[in-house]
């Protein structure tokens, strides 16, 4: 099994099931089966091999959800090569930066909005190729970008390249603690480790029907090539609406899902006005940001025994702890503290609690989260600095402050990175000020997370203007909506004619947070 790559073990999975319908758009009403998921990555793959794709060519892919969006994203991995995939919901600021750390030979891209990055990339880097998909945009591409063939065939059999176990099958960028995007490696081999143990935690079969409603180059990915090794069928959007979301569970049978906490209290909501039938529901997943417990409580009246919860990060996959249905069963009868946790180590990762010194006993009652799984990442890409810091013997990082119940649960209590988790994206202060900052009228700014009902946490900004200046909190936004992506734009913006500084002239956010949190029990809502 140490021979084994992702690209392998994925077409060993996809080549089980023939006729079975593989991935259905929502959008566009198209349905296609395993045998055509086939036969479509393999001409896609042909293409891409064709205009250079090998093993060690990074291949960007920005593409929203869609039947595209798995094709192009499973053509990378027949080809060896690494796969770099971005979401469609980044600013043009962030994807900017990623082109430029990653420098991709190849981008294949279906989105509008990020077409003039793309563009000058492609301008700036003599040799590169950018692929625009024809049909998924309403405006043309660029001149100098070529259009996907669906018809091209190529001009000969092709054996495609074989990767090896230690060859990188994907770099995933993360927000930043330096301010800029983290190029997050993963080998075949951890892919392999990856989709082993998700096929451990999640026991899906070629009778489950999955609904994927958030960007599938997010946490949801995991559990989409999970979906596929089972020969389930995928359905896909590219957006999430209450209605239409149950309307799809009543109409297909729906058996499982992925959410975040905001999707969970938008279809409680929802369900209390209406009367779907979603009876066919066996498991909703969810992660990506801490939930309320009292909503937690309304979701389980509604749909049942049926929610499951992991944490995770992109360094090391949705894959570090899980609370069972049976975990929250028992919790929601008998300890309702423990519906706060996010549960108990998953079968192939260990977890400690190390002090400030680095040091794990049984003393460290609380302390930061560092872990261990053959799923981890091997360090950021061109960022050695940072792998060494985050990356130590074996054990990755978290940054995340957690505490052990006496029941074995897993406590997130705060967070040694300055970050934000709003709306189960991952938010850095420093890149919300970097953008708050540019503006001509701001001296300087701090940015905070504060409880938010729906959203978990909220961007909070503190800002200072210049002497003499003046700015709306409403101007500031538009400000931030032209430069950045949309989960960054601030919700809440107060002006100040001073920050608190610390005794090292630091800008003093805990005294900023305090009144925000004042009487929680942690720092992570």
């Amino acid at each position: 099994m140490d021979s084994l790559t992702s690209q392998q073990l994925m077409f060993n999975g996809i080549n089980r099931f023939d006729h079975q319908p593989a991935i259905t758009c929502l959008e566009t009403n198209e349905t296609i089966t395993y045998k055509e998921l086939r036969n479509k990555v393999d001409r896609i793959a042909g293409y891409l091999y064709e205009a250079g794709a090998n093993v060690g060519t990074n291949i960007a892919v920005l593409i929203p959800n869609s039947i595209e969006s798995v094709l192009f994203g499973r053509a990378v991995g027949r080809c060896g090569a690494t796969l770099i995939p971005l979401n469609n919901k980044l600013g043009v600021r962030e994807v900017d930066f990623i082109l430029n750390n990653a420098e991709p030979e190849i981008v294949v891209m279906a989105t509008e909005k990020h077409i003039e990055p793309v563009l000058h990339y492609l301008n700036e880097n003599e040799g590169k190729i950018v692929i625009g998909l024809p049909g998924l945009i309403t405006t043309d591409y660029p001149a100098e970008f070529r259009i996907f063939d669906w018809n091209h065939t190529p001009d000969a059999p092709i054996e495609f390249p074989t990767a090896r176990p230690d060859d990188l099958s994907r770099i995933a960028y993360t927000g930043g603690t330096t301010g800029t995007p983290k190029g997050v490696m993963h080998t075949q081999k951890s892919g392999v480790a990856e989709m082993e143990a998700a096929c451990m935690e999640y026991p899906y079969d070629d009778r489950d029907k999955v609904l994927f409603c958030t960007p599938v180059v997010h946490s949801a990915g995991v559990l989409l090539n999970r979906s596929l090794l089972a020969g389930c069928h995928v359905y896909l959007s590219r957006s999430f609406n209450p209605a239409k979301f149950l309307q799809t569970v009543q109409d297909f049978g729906i058996t499982s899902t992925f959410v975040v906490p905001t999707i969970i209290y938008r279809l409680i909501d929802e369900a209390k006005k209406t009367n779907y039938d979603v009876s066919s529901l066996r498991n909703i997943n969810y992660g990506s940001s801490p939930i309320s417990t009292e909503r937690l409580k309304e979701a389980f009246e509604i749909f049942g025994p049926i929610l499951r919860q992991q944490y995770g990060m992109t360094e090391c996959s949705i894959l570090i702890t899980r609370l069972t249905k049976s975990d929250h069963l028992w919790a929601f009868n008998h300890k309702p503290d423990v519906l706060r946790s996010c549960g108990k180590p998953c079968l192939m990762t260990q977890i400690r609690l190390v002090d400030n010194d680095g040091n794990s006993n049984k003393s460290v009652r609380r302390g930061e989260i560092v872990v261990k799984a053959p799923y981890v990442s091997n360090g950021y890409y061109k960022r050695e600095d940072l792998t060494k810091e985050a990356f130590r013997n074996g054990w990755f990082y978290t940054g995340d402050v957690g505490e052990l119940d006496e029941y074995g649960f897993l406590h997130i209590v705060e967070r040694k990175k300055d970050m934000i988790i709003s709306g189960g994206q991952n938010v850095y202060s420093v890149e919300v000020e970097r953008v708050i900052n540019q503006h001509p009228a701001v001296s300087m700014s701090a940015c905070i997370g504060i409880p938010h009902s729906d959203w978990g946490e909220a961007v909070c900004v503190f800002v200072v203007l210049r002497e003499g200046d003046t700015c709306s909190k409403e101007e500031l936004i538009q400000f931030c909506k032209e430069r950045t992506s949309a989960y960054m734009i601030p919700k809440e913006i107060y002006f100040e004619t001073s920050l608190p500084l610390t005794t090292v002239g630091k800008i003093d956010k805990k005294k900023l947070k305090k009144p925000f949190w004042e009487g929680a029990e942690r720092e992570v809502h």
